[in-house]
């Protein structure tokens, strides 16, 4: 195990060296990423998620997955939180209204069989009547309205789960109205996320109320139930045999969850044959298994854009000049970055928006992309600067190797860069705050919700209650009316266009610049098929089979 590690860290410090060595030219036409030709790439092996055919076959054998940490909550809803790991648990255990194909990106029905919008913010659902709760009632709309109006909205008012949403009507049996505080036909989709499962108010009574099922969850409806926990080292379901889904064949009869925090540790358990799957492994490391015919590596990007913010708020210090941002703009090399922020398994962004949108458009050029250093001392010596300025990023310790970059980079045109990576309580204080002048920062803005889309950008984030980490800590009110107009079109040309428009206002006044589309990765053992992801490119445990 140890050395795995350090042959990972190897690895990872010669990208950067060699990255940094070159990154940034006096030259005005100097080319981005020159340094990592493809010519020069080592043939690797990765497999792709979402294409493996569905199991058929039901076994007494158990899937382990290795998990970097322990969430505190195994359902999150009931007490106002979403954590990783809870959510990946979760959705094991709790069916939604509707679910989304991942393959095909299309939403396809759930516990719901129909749904309708039958004005801007009330939709309808027509729900199965052969489903079955953990308790063996059937599932009925009030199960619904219990669990939105106490639950999401109750318990969940300052978060993505119930900030938009006003409360549930049951029209009969088996049909329920939701209702929004605003318009986004993309609400739909968002409520295939594990966080909208739905539960019955007896399950969470007989678990003792909302407090005691967050930590006990024998709820929902899902192809799993929970069956034990032991602290500090495990959680483990068991098949649900009476699943209403038929159609669905859980080949593992248990699934057990561990927690690593090592990254290394929970890969070499893949390969001892004490788990299956080491999940979430850092990109950088992951790559080094890409050619060890013992296991499975999937790498795979999962609809997040990273945006380097330029601070223009109270705080903002030379960052709310415009020309520095440019400057610095200018004087980085996005192909390097890219580089050494996916491993080599993307590339730089050329538009705000990820790849994954179906409204997206590219807005830039690779020769707009290109490094500039002249122009970006140019630049700086308008704004005053021409003897330089230092400036400081504030990131995550997992940034690091980006941010040297970074650096180097600027270096080149006289800004020097202070790196201030803290802990993760003080990043998000500082974040919250406005106290950097860089920060990075990314955003999945596939599905058109004010919860999604250019939170950075809008007022009731910058202004309000709703305050985002990170982002510009400014706005204005052609950004938020544009971004609102966004959220709520319905037809996909016009929302391209006012998509269009907003990478444009951006792109103008360098509010940011676009980096990369960040990657997820696993590792996995080889005999293994079915991995499959949810939303936040979360992996679903529940259609592996061997």
């Amino acid at each position: 195990m140890k050395a795995k590690k350090i042959m990972a860290m190897a690895m990872a410090s010669a990208m950067i060296l060699s990255l940094t060595a070159c990154g940034g030219s006096s030259s005005d036409s100097s080319s981005k990423g020159d340094s990592s030709s493809s010519d020069s790439k080592t043939t690797v092996s990765v497999v792709e998620p979402n294409k493996d055919a569905a199991n058929t076959e039901k076994t007494d054998e158990t899937l382990t997955i290795g998990l970097s940490s322990e969430p505190s909550s195994l359902y999150g809803a009931a007490v106002g939180k979403t954590e990783n790991e809870e959510q990946i648990i979760g959705n094991a255990m709790l069916d939604s209204l509707v679910k989304i194909n991942y393959s095909t990106n299309e939403v396809e029905p759930s516990l719901a069989t129909d749904w309708e919008w039958t004005d801007d913010t009330h939709l309808k659902f027509t729900l199965r009547d052969d489903v079955t709760m953990s308790d063996g009632t059937p599932l009925v709309a009030d199960d619904v309205v219990y669990t939105c109006n106490n639950i999401w909205v109750a318990q969940n008012t300052t978060n993505d789960t119930g900030k938009y949403i006003v409360g549930a009507t049951a029209d009969d049996e088996h049909t329920v109205t939701i209702e929004f505080n605003t318009t986004a036909p993309d609400f739909v989709k968002m409520l295939s996320w594990v966080s909208f499962g739905i539960v019955s108010e007896d399950e969470v009574n007989a678990a003792g109320g909302l407090e005691k099922v967050s930590t006990n969850p024998v709820i929902g409806c899902g192809p799993y139930k929970f069956k034990e926990r032991k602290n500090g080292q495990s959680v483990t379901l068991e098949r649900n045999d009476n699943y209403w889904d038929k159609d669905y064949a859980g080949y593992y009869k248990e699934i057990v969850f561990t927690f690593t925090s090592d990254a290394a540790a929970r890969e070499m358990a893949v390969e001892s044959g004490d788990a299956d799957i080491a999940y979430d492994m850092p990109v950088s490391q992951a790559a080094t298994y890409t050619e060890n015919d013992s296991v499975n590596t999937t790498i795979y990007d999962f609809g997040q854009t990273t945006h380097l913010w330029y601070n223009m708020g109270d705080n903002a210090g030379a960052t709310k000049d415009e020309k520095v941002r440019e400057a610095i703009d200018k004087a980085l090399d996005f192909d390097a970055i890219a580089q050494v922020g996916t491993a080599g398994f993307g590339e730089a962004s050329l538009s705000y928006w990820n790849p994954s949108c179906d409204y997206y458009t590219e807005n830039y050029t690779k020769e707009e992309r290109a490094v500039d250093v002249d122009g970006a001392k140019e630049l700086l010596d308008e704004a005053g600067y021409g003897d330089g300025v230092e400036i400081t990023v504030l990131g995550l310790q997992d940034n690091t190797p980006v941010l040297t970059v970074m650096q180097a980079n600027l270096a080149e045109a006289g800004i020097t860069l202070k790196i201030d990576t803290p802990d993760t309580a003080q990043f998000v204080e500082d974040a919250f705050g406005g106290n950097y002048d860089l920060i990075c920062v990314g955003d999945m803005p596939a599905i058109r919700t004010p919860a999604t889309v250019m939170t950075f950008l809008s007022k009731l984030n910058v202004e309000g209650p709703g305050m985002v980490i990170g982002g510009p800590k400014w706005t204005s009110d052609e950004f938020d009316s544009t971004i609102s107009e966004l959220i709520s079109e319905s037809d996909i040309d016009k929302a391209t266009e006012l998509a269009t428009k907003l990478d444009e206002m951006v792109k103008d006044e360098t509010i940011c610049s676009n980096l990369y589309s960040e990657m997820k990765a696993s590792v996995y053992a080889k005999d293994l098929k079915g991995y499959n992801t949810i939303e936040r490119g979360y992996v679903d445990v529940t259609g592996f089979y061997e």
